[in-house]
């Protein structure tokens, strides 16, 4: 009986002496990683690609410098100043904010800064990343160069708190990492700023892109068509028609100017595309049809009169009919005269056409 005790207490005691060995080798490894930055070491998550066909992937024209990116000279410039700045004191590339209406060329110009920085680019968008863990697994795979976030207004709330010491201090649960740069690239600003205030503040730079004219319009379509189809011929008066037509959008203009390359009929491009006028398609006269009939209308009701999501009309319906100036917003949206102009002569214009 003593004997068997004795061993007890003998197995206790080792049991004892191999939790503190492990206890102070874990001390001392912590201690170790908060001395000096380190990398990440938890691996992302797995992907299996063993079943998708390997190619060429997108080999359409994108520009890769400053110099091939039409527009945006402002922009150009600050990044170019801040390039310098940082070259020169050693410092990492700041955390930058973009904003700009969708298909302005947001990822374009991230990248190009990538490239001007000689860093990985790792693009995702905000609704991707649903915990933590994720966020880290895009932060490991940037190597500290760019994480690029688009769609950043859909950025959690738990996720954008958990990113504040991420930008400011470069810590992930109190363990420091090596520096790189985040890029939060969004068409709605206001929806972050609206719960995460502190969030959007810790973006020293905060770019926001201008619309394009006329003319960086249509030299936009003549490096695409140079690039993508050097034997084809687009008439400048074309090449207008779609610049009047793309809501000052190079995305969409790119779209209507492929499209009339294969098929070489701009009214059958315009009707393919339900454009009226101006950029101004069917559904823009349904919207201003229905307010002139109701004498003003708020944005959830116009929502559900075009049975789309309220965020969908007020950030890709209704900004084009205020640039154009046939809406006026408040409690209630209302034609302004331009806009009774404008749809007494689209009743004008369909009455002869019928006729």
């Amino acid at each position: 009986m003593f004997l068997f005790k004795r061993r007890a207490i003998d197995n206790m005691e080792e049991l004892k002496e191999d939790f503190l060995r492990s206890f102070d080798e874990e001390c001392k490894s912590i201690q170790t990683q908060k001395e000096s930055p380190m990398e990440i070491v938890i691996k992302p998550e797995a992907l299996d690609l063993s079943n998708v066909n390997e190619g060429e992937g997108n080999i359409s024209f994108r520009p890769s410098s400053f110099d091939e990116y039409i527009g945006q000279n402002k922009a150009k410039e600050r990044v170019l100043c801040y390039l310098k700045g940082c070259k020169k004191f050693d410092d990492n590339f700041p955390n930058t904010f973009l904003s700009a209406p969708s298909g302005c060329g947001k990822t374009v110009f991230s990248n190009i800064l990538a490239n001007l920085l000689d860093k990985k680019f790792v693009n995702c968008t905000a609704g991707e990343i649903k915990s933590e863990q994720q966020l880290v697994d895009k932060i490991v795979e940037c190597e500290s160069g760019i994480l690029f976030l688009d769609e950043a207004h859909r950025v959690s709330q738990k996720i954008g708190t958990f990113m504040l010491p991420i930008l400011e201090e470069y810590k992930i649960a109190g363990t420091k990492i090596k520096p790189f740069t985040t890029i939060f690239a969004t068409t709605h600003k206001g929806n972050i700023s609206e719960y995460l205030s502190a969030l959007v503040q810790r973006f020293p730079l905060q770019i926001e892109l201008e619309n394009y004219t006329f003319e960086e319009l249509m030299q936009i379509f003549k490096q695409f068509i140079s690039k993508e189809y050097s034997n084809e011929k687009v008439e400048n008066k074309i090449l207008f028609e779609i610049a009047k037509n793309c809501r000052y959008v190079p995305r969409i203009g790119l779209a209507l100017l492929r499209e009339y390359i294969y098929i070489r009929d701009w009214e059958k491009v315009k009707h393919n595309n339900n454009i009226f006028q101006d950029g101004l398609t069917g559904q823009d006269i349904r919207v201003l049809k229905y307010i002139d009939e109701v004498d003003g209308a708020g944005k959830m009701t116009l929502a559900k009169f075009l049975r789309i999501e309220p965020k969908t009309y007020e950030f890709e319906v209704e900004p084009y009919l205020m640039f154009k100036e046939l809406i006026t917003v408040s409690n209630k949206r209302k034609l302004t005269i331009k806009g009774k102009q404008f749809l007494q002569e689209s009743k004008n214009e369909t009455r002869i056409s019928s006729n």
